[in-house]
Order: structure tokens, then C-alpha cells, then sequence
């Protein structure tokens, strides 16, 4: 072979294995492109639904604070009727109805044979429903504010 021959031939192998590499670094930059554009874009998403979170987070904080806010106004309303019931009662403002009379009489009865305290029974049966009252409205207070909690939750 001779040396011009061989000089071509090295300059072919020499031209071709320069357009691999180039070919091949061109492809190597493109894809570590493409794949730092992917990244940015996954960070960027993660980053949105973070925020979404955190925004969804807050705001079931700010209803949980309000519902906590209206079960303690609920709970003091319920004291206020309580109270307001057995003054109604010892006043005679307010009459229980005929079921209750007619077991008051019962009691009535009971408390003067004891020789007791014959005037304390009326202050009792006001108090007794006083107290029930309190229960109850506590009670459908506690169920409000759970169903609340429960719904913004679920929202």
C-alpha cells in the first residue's frame, strides 16, 4: 500500500471516528437538556402542589378555628338557657308539663313525709331541670361542631 493511500485512509478513519464524536456529543448535550428541562418542570409541579397543600391545610384551619370558636359560644349559650330555665322554673315563669307534675307530686308527697326541707324540692326539680337542659344543649352543640369539622374536612 503506499503512503498516500494509507494517509487517506488514516485522514477517513480520522474524519469519520471526528463525526462520531461530535454526533455523539451533540446527542449527549441534547438529552442532558432535555432531561435538566424534565427536572425543572417535576420541581416546578411539586412546588404547585405543595402550595395547593399547604393553601387546602389552611383553610381547614381557619374553618376548624371558627367551629371551635362557635362550639364555645354554643357551650356558654347552654349554660345561659340552663340557668335561665331553673330561674324560670323556681320564678314560676315556667311550668313543666304534666308527666314531670305529676312525678313532682309523687316527690311532693315523699319530701313531707321525711319531715325535710319541704321548700328545697322546687329549687331541686330546677336545678335537675336546669341541668338537662345544659346536657342537651351541650350535647347538640358538640354534634354541630362534629359535623362541621367533618364536612370542611372532607371539602
Amino acid at each position: 500500500m503506499s503512503p498516500l493511500r494509507v494517509a487517506a485512509w488514516v485522514a477517513g478513519v480520522a474524519l469519520l471516528v471526528g463525526a462520531y464524536s461530535m454526533g455523539h456529543h451533540q446527542a449527549t448535550a441534547e438529552g442532558a437538556a432535555a432531561l435538566a428541562a424534565y427536572q425543572r418542570g417535576v420541581a416546578q409541579d411539586a412546588a404547585r402542589e405543595a402550595s395547593a397543600r399547604l393553601d387546602r391545610y389552611h383553610a381547614q384551619a381557619v374553618a376548624f378555628d371558627i367551629t371551635a370558636h362557635q362550639f364555645t359560644e354554643d357551650q356558654a349559650r347552654a349554660k345561659a338557657d340552663s340557668d335561665r330555665v331553673a330561674a324560670d322554673l323556681r320564678a314560676g315563669n315556667l311550668r313543666l308539663r304534666d308527666r314531670w307534675a305529676t312525678q313532682v307530686r309523687a316527690n311532693e308527697v315523699a319530701i313531707a313525709a321525711r319531715a325535710g326541707d319541704a321548700d328545697a324540692a322546687p329549687d331541686d326539680r330546677a336545678a335537675s331541670a336546669g341541668r338537662i337542659v345544659r346536657a342537651a344543649a351541650e350535647c347538640d352543640a358538640q354534634v354541630r361542631g362534629l359535623q362541621s369539622i367533618l364536612s370542611k374536612e372532607r371539602e
